[in-house]
């Protein structure tokens, strides 16, 4: 059994926040290049042993990391609606631990489970846009607006709008970070399902190609913006992008 002192040897420390700024994670953080990964926490557990919904919590989590082993707390905060986010946050340390760089940078990811192991592991890279979400509003569209407060339906969270699904038609800007597995959009789907991978990690695009994930990047950004400010992508405008090569030399 792993003691807690060789628990704590195998993190590199400190927290990062997870979702905006309201879940912060305290677990076990490593880098990309520290192995083995982390088999489980005791440090952490022993606190919250007499709460009964920290144990409830905590129970659902496990469960669903057992039928997907990495996930975002963006895909949790869907998954368990009637959980709290404090109760979530609490519970995080105890269900698994988190890269603080990397492919799969700021998911959760089971106990004992490395993603870098093997290519079938590549469906749940993480993938974040650090960009403006704030819609590029036409001078004058919205003057006569109620109370001046405007609408984006392109933005209302619904049953065709799930907000860590990328479905290239709407976005719920409250996160800006997806799961390559949950990016349903018909043309990115074409390149993500690409059979010419990696054999083997690599730390920043993992086992995709780079002209891959380059390719994947430029379109989904351009998309969100587009759907941002209030239009409708055109797959037909980035089928020139389609053609580049999987496969360009890593630095």
């Amino acid at each position: 059994m792993q003691s807690v002192k060789e628990e704590s040897r195998n993190s590199d420390g400190g927290e990062f926040a997870v979702y905006e700024k309201d879940i912060v994670f305290t677990g076990t953080i490593v880098s990309m290049g520290r192995k083995p990964v982390p088999q489980r926490t005791n440090l952490i557990k022993n606190k919250h042993s007499n709460d009964a919904q920290m144990g409830i919590t905590t129970h659902e989590i496990q469960q669903l990391l057992h039928r997907r082993p990495v996930v975002t707390v963006r895909v949790l905060l869907d998954w368990m609606s009637s959980a709290s986010r404090a109760d979530i946050e609490r519970a995080l340390p105890l269900c698994g631990y988190m890269f603080k760089d990397g492919p799969w940078k700021k998911a959760l990811i089971k106990f004992g489970v490395d993603p870098r192991s093997s290519p079938e592991f590549r469906h749940y890279q993480t993938i974040m846009m650090e960009m403006d979400f704030d819609p590029v509003v036409e001078c004058g569209k919205y003057d006569g607006a109620k109370n001046r407060e405007l609408i984006f339906p392109q933005f209302l969270k619904g049953e065709d709008n799930i907000p860590h699904v990328f479905s290239g038609t709407k976005f719920v800007p409250d996160n800006n970070i997806w799961q390559i597995c949950d990016i349903t959009d018909a043309l990115l789907r074409r390149i993500v399902s690409t059979s010419n991978v990696c054999s083997e990690v690599d730390h920043i695009d993992g086992f995709f190609w780079n002209g891959t994930m380059a390719k994947l990047e430029v379109i989904m950004r351009d998309k969100l913006v587009c759907i941002r400010d209030g239009g409708t992508p055109n797959d037909e405008d980035y089928e020139c992008l389609l053609s580049f090569i999987y496969t360009t030399n890593r630095a």
